[in-house]
Formats: C-alpha cells, sequence, structure tokens
C-alpha cells in the first residue's frame, strides 16, 4: 500500500513490530478525526502479517464501551484453545470474567496477569501482535488489563500496535509506552494526495481544498465531494463536524430501509447480525455514495470511517434511535449485558420492568469487576424507576458501587440526587424532559416522561407544545397549566395560544428582578417576540448573550442570539441579524443543542429568503424540514414553510407561495395553537388575490380581523389583508390607515412591502402620480435593508410608471475580496453553479453573495454588473 507523507510513521511501526533495538514494543498512534491511524494500523497489520506473525486484538465500539470486558472477549475469542496451556488458576480466571463460569469476581490483578500468560502461550508458537483500533471506546476494564500487558511486552514474543483519539490536555502518559501523534501531512504530500484522488480539480478549487482541509487526508478526499449543507454550518464549525455534515447529506439520498439497516448496523458497533441485512444492490448503493465498505466480516459491511457511523447515528432522528435500539435488545436476548444497554436507550417512560432487568444486569456486572459500569447502568435504572424511593434506592446502590470502584465524589453526588429524588421527583423529571427536547428536540420522549406526573415540569410542557402545535397536546397542558402556580408559565402558555395580552408580558418583564435567572428571562423574552415588545428590552437580550456565551447557560445564551437575531430583522438589520444567528449556531453546533440549532436556521432561512436569496433559503428550508418531520416538529416545518413562501413572492411565484402559506394555516382559519398563523395573514392574502382566489383571500382576512388589537405590527398586517380585498374606493385609504398608524417604520421590511402593494394597486387603477411617491418610497426602503429582490419589484413598478430609474451610487462599494471575484465572475456570464466550481463554493453561497453585492453596487440585476465593475475600476478598484 502506498502511503502518501507517511514514512516517518511506519517506519516507526515497522520497528516496534520487528522489535529493532532500543525500540519500544508498542506504539500508540493518536491524532484528530480523519488524520490517517486507522489506515497506518492496517498498514502495520499487513506488514505483521507479511512476516508471518498472528494478529489479535480487535477494535472499540461505542456500543460496548459500558459493557464490562467486552473488548478482552474480542482479544481472546480466536484463541480460546490456548487457555488449556495455562495454570488452571489463570484459566478460571479469564473463564469467571468473560462470563462463560460461575463463581466470585476476580480481583484485577488477577485478571491482567493471566491474560499475560495466555498471551505469552500463544506467542511460544510464533510472535504475535496485539492491533487494537479505536481504542478509546474499549471498555474501561479492558483498558486496565491492557495497560498492564503493554507496559510487560517485552520478555515475550508480543508486540502491540493501538490506535485511538487524541490525548487531552489533562491526560498522564503512562512511562513506558510509545505515544505516537499522527499529525497533519505537510503541504507537499497534502498536495500529492490531493491531486492523486482529485487529479481534475481547477486551481482556485484545489487551493481552497488544501486550505480547509489543513493537512487531515481525510478532509482532502471528501470535501471535494461534500454536500452543499455543509455550507449551512457556522463559519467556526470544526472539521469534524464538517464531515459529518457531509457524510450525513448522502446518508440522506438513500432509501430510508437501506439508511435503517445502516442504523442498526451503527449502534451495533460495525455488525450487521440482524434480519433486516442489505441485499446485494444496497450495499453497492451505501458503497457508492462513499459510507461503507466491503470487508470479510459476516455482513460484509464495514464503515469507511467512525465519523460515518456518528454520522448515522445523529442523523437519525430519537424514535428511530429508540426503535433501532429496541431491535437490538431483542436480538441480544442471549446477552443480558449488552441486552441491558439496548433496552436502557430503547425506554423513555418510567417502566420498572425495564429498570428491574437494568439493576439485574448491572448487579451481575458487579460481580464480575465491573463496579464502574454497574454505576452507569444503575443510574439508567434509576432514572426508568416509577416510585420515588425506589429511584432512590437504586441510587443509593449505586453510589455504593461508586465508593468501591474509588469514584468517591461520583458517590456523594449520586447519594444527593438520591435525596431530591426523594424530596422533588417531579423537578427530576423535569430536568431530563428539558434535557431530552433541546439536546435531540424529542417532543415526543418528553410529553411521555412528564405524562405520569401531572405537576412536573410545566414549563417544559408549554415549550413543548409550542412546538408541537398539535391541539390535543395543547389541551393536555391547558389541564396542567391550570393547576399551577406559576404565573409566568401561565402567561407563556396564553400568549403561545393568543390569549395573552402585551400588557401581562411588558409586567412579567419589568417586574423581574436583575438576578432573575436566565432561563426565566429568555423565556419571557419569547413570549415578548409575540407582542412586538423586544426593542424595549434589549438590554435583557445583551445580558444573555454576553453573560452566558463563556462559562454560563450556554443554552440561555444561544436563546438569546435568536432573540437578537429576530430582533434585528424586524428592525431592518440583517448584517447584524444574520451574525447574531450565526453567532448562536456555532454554540448550538458546539454543546449539540439542537433544538435551538433548527430555530437559529430557521431565522438564516428568513434572512435569505428576505432579501430574494431562494437559493439559500431552500437549503436551510430542506435541513430544518429533513430534522424536524420525524420529531413532529410542526413549529420548525412552518417556519420552514414561511421561509419558502416568503422566496416565492419575492420573485413573483406566487402560485407556490400560496401553497407554502396554506399549509401553515388553511384560508379562512387560524388555529391558536399554530404559533406563526397570525403572521402569515397579510402574505397569505395578497398570494390568494394574486392567484385569482378572491373568495379564499376575504375569508382569511374577516378571520383575523380579531387578531388586530395583540399586537402592533400584527395590526398593520391584518389591515393591509382588509385592504387587499376591499372594494378599490375602499383600499387605498385602508392601506393609508394601515401606513399611518404609529411607528410603522420601526419594521421597514413589512412597512415597504405594504407601501409596495399601495403603489402597484395605484398604478393598476391608473393613477401613476399617486403611485410613484409610494413606489419610490418601498424601493428605497427595501435598498435600506439589502432587499434586493424587492427593490427590483418597486424599482418595475417605478419603470412601468413612467419613472426612469437611476443607478444608484457606488462610490463607497465595500465588497470583500471574495465578493468582488463573484461579482467580476457573473458579469462575465457564469452561472452560479459554474462560479461555484471555479471558488469552490456551493451555489447557494454563490446566490448570496450577489444578494449582498447589488445594493454596494447600486443595482439591482445581474445585467448590469458589467457596467457596475467597470465604474469601480474607473475608480481605482482593481
Amino acid at each position: 500500500m502506498d502511503i502518501i507523507g507517511r514514512a516517518t510513521e511506519l517506519a516507526a511501526l515497522r520497528r516496534t513490530i520487528d522489535r529493532a533495538p532500543g525500540a519500544l514494543p508498542n506504539v500508540v498512534l493518536h491524532g484528530d478525526p480523519g488524520v490517517g491511524k486507522s489506515v497506518l494500523l492496517q498498514a502495520g497489520i499487513a506488514y505483521a502479517r507479511e512476516q508471518g506473525m498472528r494478529v489479535v486484538g480487535g477494535s472499540g465500539f461505542e456500543s460496548e464501551a459500558q459493557l464490562a470486558f467486552a473488548g478482552l472477549h474480542q482479544l481472546f475469542a480466536p484463541v480460546m484453545d490456548y487457555l488449556d496451556r495455562v495454570e488452571p488458576f489463570h484459566r478460571d480466571t479469564l473463564l469467571r470474567v468473560l462470563g462463560m463460569r460461575d463463581g466470585p469476581p476476580p480481583d484485577r490483578l488477577a485478571i491482567s496477569v493471566a491474560s499475560l500468560a495466555v498471551l505469552a502461550a500463544v506467542a511460544e508458537d510464533g510472535p504475535v501482535l496485539i492491533a487494537v483500533e479505536d481504542a478509546h471506546w474499549v471498555d474501561h476494564p479492558t483498558r486496565e488489563v491492557m495497560m498492564f500487558i503493554l507496559l510487560r511486552l517485552q520478555p515475550y514474543h508480543l508486540r502491540a500496535i493501538f490506535a485511538r483519539r487524541p490525548l487531552t490536555a489533562t491526560e498522564r502518559v503512562t512511562p513506558g509506552v510509545h505515544m505516537l501523534e499522527v499529525g497533519p501531512l505537510d503541504d507537499e504530500a497534502a498536495g500529492r494526495l490531493l491531486d492523486l484522488l482529485h487529479p481534475a480539480l481547477p486551481p482556485s478549487v484545489r487551493e481552497r481544498v488544501l486550505a480547509e482541509a489543513a493537512g487531515n487526508p481525510l478532509a482532502i478526499t471528501e470535501l471535494p465531494q461534500t454536500s452543499v449543507s455543509v455550507e449551512l454550518l457556522p463559519s467556526g464549525a470544526s472539521l469534524r463536524t464538517r464531515l459529518e455534515t457531509g457524510f450525513a447529506g448522502r446518508l440522506l439520498e438513500l432509501a430510508p430501509r437501506i439508511r435503517t439497516t445502516l442504523l442498526v448496523a451503527a449502534l451495533d458497533g460495525d455488525r450487521l447480525q440482524h434480519r433486516a441485512e442489505l441485499s446485494p444492490y444496497e450495499l453497492l448503493e451505501a458503497e457508492r455514495a462513499g459510507l461503507v465498505t466491503r470487508d470479510s466480516t459476516p455482513s460484509g459491511l464495514r464503515f469507511r470511517h467512525p465519523l460515518v457511523r456518528s454520522a448515522i447515528i445523529k442523523t437519525a432522528s430519537p424514535e428511530e434511535t429508540r426503535e433501532a435500539h429496541a431491535v437490538l435488545a431483542e436480538q441480544h436476548q442471549a446477552d443480558p449485558e449488552l441486552r441491558m444497554w439496548h433496552l436502557a436507550a430503547a425506554t423513555v417512560e418510567p417502566d420498572e420492568q425495564v429498570a428491574a432487568e437494568i439493576e439485574k444486569a448491572a448487579r451481575a456486572v458487579s460481580l464480575r469487576g465491573g463496579s464502574g459500569l454497574a454505576v452507569k447502568a444503575l443510574q439508567r435504572a434509576a432514572e426508568l424507576t416509577p416510585d420515588p424511593a425506589a429511584r432512590a434506592a437504586r441510587l443509593e446502590l449505586a453510589a455504593e458501587l461508586a465508593g468501591e470502584s474509588g469514584q468517591l465524589d461520583l458517590a456523594q453526588t449520586l447519594l444527593d440526587e438520591a435525596r431530591r429524588h426523594l424530596d422533588d421527583p417531579g423537578r427530576a423529571l423535569a430536568v431530563r424532559a428539558q434535557i431530552l427536547l433541546l439536546r435531540d428536540g424529542d417532543l415526543d420522549a418528553a410529553r411521555r416522561l412528564l405524562r405520569g406526573t401531572p405537576g412536573a415540569g410545566p414549563l417544559v410542557r408549554v415549550m413543548a407544545a409550542s412546538y408541537a402545535q398539535d391541539p390535543e397536546a395543547w389541551a393536555e397542558v391547558t389541564d396542567v397549566v391550570a393547576g399551577c402556580d406559576d404565573e409566568h408559565v401561565r402567561l407563556l402558555h396564553d400568549v403561545f395560544l393568543g390569549t395573552g395580552t402585551a400588557e401581562r408580558v411588558r409586567t412579567a418583564l419589568d417586574t423581574l428582578p436583575g438576578d432573575a435567572p436566565p432561563g426565566r428571562v429568555a423565556a419571557l423574552c419569547r413570549a415578548a417576540t409575540w407582542m412586538d415588545l423586544l426593542p424595549d428590552y434589549r438590554e435583557r437580550i445583551r445580558a444573555l448573550t454576553e453573560g452566558e456565551s463563556g462559562h454560563g447557560a450556554v443554552t440561555h445564551a444561544a436563546s438569546g442570539h435568536w432573540l437578537a437575531a429576530h430582533d434585528h430583522f424586524l428592525a431592518g438589520q440583517w448584517e447584524a441579524a444574520e451574525n447574531a444567528a450565526n453567532a448562536g449556531l456555532d454554540l448550538c453546533v458546539r454543546h449539540d443543542l439542537e433544538l435551538l440549532a433548527h430555530d437559529l436556521r430557521c431565522s438564516l432561512g428568513w434572512i435569505a429568503a428576505a432579501r430574494g436569496d431562494a437559493d439559500s433559503a431552500r437549503e436551510y428550508s430542506r435541513t430544518v424540514e429533513q430534522w424536524a418531520a420525524p420529531r413532529g416538529s410542526a413549529l420548525h416545518l412552518s417556519l420552514a414553510a414561511r421561509n419558502l413562501a416568503l422566496a416565492a413572492m419575492a420573485h413573483g411565484d406566487y402560485e407556490t407561495a400560496y401553497a407554502h402559506w396554506t399549509s401553515i394555516s388553511p384560508p379562512g382559519v387560524i388555529p391558536p395553537y399554530v404559533a406563526f398563523a397570525p403572521w402569515a395573514v397579510f402574505e397569505l392574502v395578497e398570494s390568494a388575490v394574486r392567484t385569482g382566489r378572491t373568495a379564499e383571500a376575504r375569508a382569511h382576512a374577516a378571520a383575523a380581523a380579531g387578531l388586530a388589537e395583540r399586537a402592533p405590527r400584527l395590526r398593520l398586517h391584518v389591515m393591509a389583508a382588509q385592504a387587499l380585498v376591499a372594494p378599490e374606493e375602499e383600499a387605498v385609504p385602508l392601506f393609508k390607515a394601515a401606513l399611518a398608524l404609529p411607528r410603522t417604520e420601526r419594521w421597514p421590511f413589512d412597512h415597504a412591502r405594504v407601501r409596495l402593494a399601495l403603489g402597484e394597486l395605484q398604478r393598476r387603477r391608473l393613477q401613476p402620480g399617486e403611485a410613484r411617491p409610494e413606489l419610490r418610497r418601498a424601493a428605497d426602503l427595501f435598498a435600506s435593508i439589502g432587499a434586493t429582490a424587492w427593490q427590483q419589484r418597486a424599482e418595475q413598478e417605478l419603470r412601468a410608471s413612467g419613472v426612469a430609474v437611476a443607478q444608484r451610487p457606488n462610490a463607497a462599494h465595500g465588497l470583500t475580496a471574495q465578493q468582488l471575484e463573484v461579482a467580476r465572475l457573473a458579469a462575465s456570464g457564469l452561472s452560479n453553479k459554474e462560479i461555484g466550481e471555479r471558488l469552490f463554493l456551493s451555489s447557494r453561497t454563490v446566490s448570496a453573495h450577489l444578494y449582498r453585492i447589488f445594493p454596494k453596487l447600486g443595482i439591482t440585476s445581474r445585467a448590469a454588473l458589467r457596467d457596475a465593475l467597470e465604474g469601480l475600476a474607473g475608480n481605482g478598484v482593481n
């Protein structure tokens, strides 16, 4: 195998395998994901076999990391015959620890000595290489035994090579263990590898890939092929996140059955030992997607890289993951410990039968010397225990075992938790439900978890219902809130269902102490978004984003960024809105806050749609829909539909817009449990009018009449909608009355769209003199906030009214170097796709650049780019 740029590492491996003078008989490869540790490990194994060595070992799997001595079982499975060659005491010790013979738990030293004795017996028949991949996922008891062995290889014909993730700052390296860091390739080697794998890349793309990959071989392999969804990540996203997202994009293109099978395989540690095996054709499809490779395992399947496995697991919805764990729990009936972990992962609601089964298996693990792992199992059993007293008893047993295994701080924490469960069991359930909600967006699991405890977690229930937008869920929550003594929870419930008032929200925020919990501040500010009150509480939002982003409550900081993005958007400060949303998204990606991450993607899609950047809006909506649909998050689906509808309207596609608006709210119906339905009134009515659906438009405007007093901006929308369906002689006064409402200029985008609708009406009524000032004002507002597509529409209407629209001044263009390059290529006639291929950008990113470039150059169309750029050149801009 020709491995580029790894001569030093290969030489070190061969010295270890050959037992060269002065070389330690062990080497542990460590480095970042994708840097090539597995390739080097396989090269070492191949070299050892060429020398006639026996290779034993295996691989660590995340699914077995909590299964005591699973790694030891892998190590000895191929050489069990050699147990007969060691002393009976050693043989008995290993048979007991491997679960093949009853008896008391062996001492850890006895296990280690017995393991070394068996390997020494194997080595008597010839040199042996112990090779372990993903050693960081090997269960802790096995790792302790392997460390004992690594330090005692010298007297025997044994050598070992391990591969693991990079060392952390706090890890201590044991003397006598050779740690070899696998770093990035140097520039020359990286360039050679890229040219070998992707020889036809244009120079600019090649340079960009090398810069992005930073010498990481997996990145060099994958980045030229990654899905455009990678471009939706924040700029600071790690290479690991970018690669996982690229793999996930390919996964979503496969058939559901293939995805399900791969998920079960990923959760079962690369194995496909279940009934839903892939057919040869399906395996070929997964292989073509670059996710799996064929090997000699019984399933014929192995994931190309551990990041593929993690991408598969992260892409699945919580319910899909639970179903896969349930399948595996059923299949592992003969292995109580492995079944225990899958059963624990498959269960959400308290279930005494499941909890008892987990406890039984945990006790068996502790009897085999796995007290540390038994503690984790008992913690999970406690979570699934319905009775508070029984739950506390299991936590106390976990504390006892934690003390026995030397985890004294954990033991004290578990005892404290046991007392809390006895004192306030509902609060503990609420915390767990909140984690399910924020981390995974698992609305169903959060609701089911709290259902058995009527008074538990009212705030979590309200938030879950606001995302689910299901009338039955809201009815259940309303019953809970009726008996709740928390005024703020009742307020949020009423606001989200449309019965709260601005005065109540303002009073709640004004009387909130300065040192109020950030979660309470974030929740009330979210209520304020529906009442147009956010501008009055910007200091509260700033405190959330600045005070909690470091080591504080990151969840609430992310909420603060979402609030800031919402506020900036409505104020027409779209660059600031985009910056806030990206900052929040960066936090969410780093801290696995999936629910809030998709809130922020909805905000970014909203900004793109308003600018008229339909490509970006579609990409954000696609990402949100793929995540939200299996989780039943109707709010996210509504917001994704809003963005698609708004993008369609920006380009005059009212038929598509109408379809999206009516997916949020049927014509003539404004469901109280659909959060965005009131804010879709004006646009739904306009798209209905524009597509000739007059009856539907009138029905919807009539249904919205009662919403006008809820919030000032909503009043503007409702009055504009009524003007759209009014008789011609009444329409203009209604539009003017809407625009005369106090401080409508606070919302320049909304204000400009209503003014554009008025100007269009006047022009159609052959009143160009009256239409021109309205259209000019709308065009200026759109230009000031960067709503380029809407600006073009307003200026087209101006031209139709007889006004020659002059090119806007471009003295201070403010283009970045990349924007200037995009502009030049677009002016040369290249399409967005062609520009993206040249600059290694997605077509969405090119589109986003263009919609920022147009207002900076004072133009409204692609056709004007050439002249604008010539003007820049004349002013000395190259």
